[in-house]
């Protein structure tokens, strides 16, 4: 895919992502009264990955990057809607809205789509020792003189997950998509990825 023809999708869609991230903010202030009681976990959050592209040459990949800031409410005691934004490459810009779920011990599991460029996602948090509260008594006794508790310490994990477009789909387990009429424009939302891994590192507020 040439560049220019790159330039001009990016800047066809650029539209319809501030149209949906307008949307994600607005779901996001709205208190409903599901919400009321829903405790709220905030993050920043950088990612590095890789992506297998179309158009360039055969099983192409290329890297990116992203800093994203994001948040979860719980509709549970386990269960969480979330949504994230923020800058990317080679992308610009890129946002995510999806669900899942964080047990007692820190690890999450979580599935929904990537705006843009346009993909599904499934990813896992395994927390790092930074999120373990069972401190010994000389480091609360420590904390206890600054006048902090267990709760103070900032909390962090490791992200991993794995994307995958429509086009993806119909070049690797459902062929019959790339008959589908509108192929050639699911690989322009996608930004011509067919899939992509990602690590990330979550810094949790």
């Amino acid at each position: 895919m040439p560049s220019h023809a790159l330039l001009d999708c990016h800047i066809l869609r650029f539209d319809m992502l501030r149209q949906l991230l307008l949307l994600f903010i607005l779901l996001s202030l709205a208190k409903g009264p599901w919400a009321q009681d829903a405790r709220n976990e905030a993050y920043f959050e950088s990612n590095w990955g890789l992506a297998s592209i179309s158009g360039f040459s055969s099983g192409a990949v290329f890297p990116g990057t992203s800093l994203l800031a994001g948040g979860r409410t719980f509709i549970g005691k386990t269960s969480f809607v979330e949504g994230q934004f923020g800058l990317a490459f080679p992308s610009i810009v890129t946002a995510k809205v999806g669900g899942g779920w964080k047990w007692d011990s820190g690890w999450s599991c979580s599935t929904g789509v990537r705006i843009w460029p346009l993909h599904v996602y499934a990813a896992t948090g395994i927390p790092t020792k930074r999120c373990n509260r069972n401190i010994s008594a000389a480091k609360q006794r420590k904390l206890e003189r600054r006048g902090k508790t267990a709760a103070d310490l900032k909390c962090s994990e490791w992200v991993f997950s794995f994307e995958m477009s429509m086009s993806g789909l119909g070049e690797t387990v459902w062929p019959e998509l790339k008959e589908h009429p509108d192929f050639d424009e699911w690989e322009e939302y996608s930004f011509y990825s067919y899939g992509m891994i990602t690590v990330g590192h979550r810094w949790l507020f």
